[in-house]
């Protein structure tokens, strides 16, 4: 269990943690830590910018960056060595996104 500030948590019913399982968002986020995750917050449009939690089919659960570019929506990885994605219509590459990273936990070096 975590206690934190009820401002951190907007939708206490809606919000969990996950662990992290790869260095895609390293240095921001590293192999590890322990997110929170707000599944309330789901809406593309409103979160262009913010860390994410997408969810495919095939490849299961990513924390990425969305951004957005005039209308194309773009997952990125803070580690270079990750290619972005583009998610699209195509039920091959089709990815949700199912909720926003509230903040996160690591431990210090």
């Amino acid at each position: 269990m975590i206690a934190a500030p009820k401002d951190w948590c907007p939708n206490p019913s809606t919000t969990s943690c996950l662990r992290v399982r790869d260095s895609s968002m390293s240095p921001l986020i590293s192999d590890g830590y322990i997110l929170v995750v707000d599944f309330a917050q789901n809406n593309i449009g409103e979160l262009d910018g913010k860390v994410v939690i997408a969810w495919h089919k095939d490849k299961g659960l990513t924390v990425s960056r969305l951004k957005r570019y005039d209308h194309t929506f773009v997952l990125q990885s803070e580690n270079a060595s990750y290619e972005s994605t583009t998610p699209t219509a195509n039920s091959k590459q089709r990815w949700k996104i199912i909720a926003k990273v509230l903040w996160w936990i690591g431990k210090a070096p």
